[in-house]
């Protein structure tokens, strides 16, 4: 299941062209992606949404380092997200490298939470992804969620169908990079709890 591949940078160009016209017609798909976010505002309580900055093509790591966990966020029914990495990419992405864990004998269904109630994100990922995560800038009030292609495709881990029991998964989430200033994010993902994430410099 571990998808990091030289691939994925094809797809992160050709999201790029795209982005710009989805932040704009996503203003009314979800009252926390208002007029307010599409300027670069964030609201009060950090929703604003930057997905109208698109940086260019990251660089991504082709073997992250796994043995250092940065942050742990609990799920539901024994499900687990260690985070390894964020790292700040030089084209002005942050790439999430992480491990989800499944510590109980049952398998679990619920990947489709993850991937968020965006109608179109939902048809992108055709299943189970992590496109419903986001970074949270505390400090410029500002909501970056996953970067996508063209057919809305999240650039996230995809095909997560279920997780087995006493399993281990190697997941990626890549996002707009938030203004060098910003060292802390959180990071949000539906079903898990939050947890505070320190950028690092590729």
């Amino acid at each position: 299941m571990w998808q990091i591949t030289r691939a994925r940078r094809t797809v992160a160009a050709a999201s790029l062209a795209a982005a710009l016209a989805f932040t704009l017609s996503a203003c009314g798909e979800d009252g926390n992606r208002s007029a307010n976010t599409v300027a670069g505002q964030g609201s009060e309580s950090g929703q604003g949404d930057d997905r109208a900055r698109q940086p260019k093509e990251p660089e991504q790591p082709e073997k992250p380092d796994d043995s250092k966990v940065i942050a742990t966020l609990q799920g539901a029914d024994g499900i687990s997200l260690d985070v390894t990495s964020a790292t700040r990419d030089s084209g002005g992405f942050v790439t999430v490298n992480g491990v989800i864990k499944n510590s109980s004998d049952t398998e679990y269904f619920g990947t489709d939470f993850w991937t968020g109630p965006e109608l179109a994100l939902q048809k992108g990922a055709g299943g189970g992804s992590l496109g419903g995560a986001s970074l949270i800038d505390k400090a410029e009030k500002k909501r970056y969620y996953t970067l996508r292609d063209t057919e809305d495709r999240p650039l996230t881990t995809l095909g997560l169908s279920s997780i087995k029991p006493r399993s281990e998964n190697r997941v990626f989430m890549q996002f707009p990079a938030p203004p060098k200033s910003t060292t802390e994010v959180d990071l949000q993902i539906p079903t898990f709890q939050s947890a505070s994430l320190t950028l690092t410099d590729a």
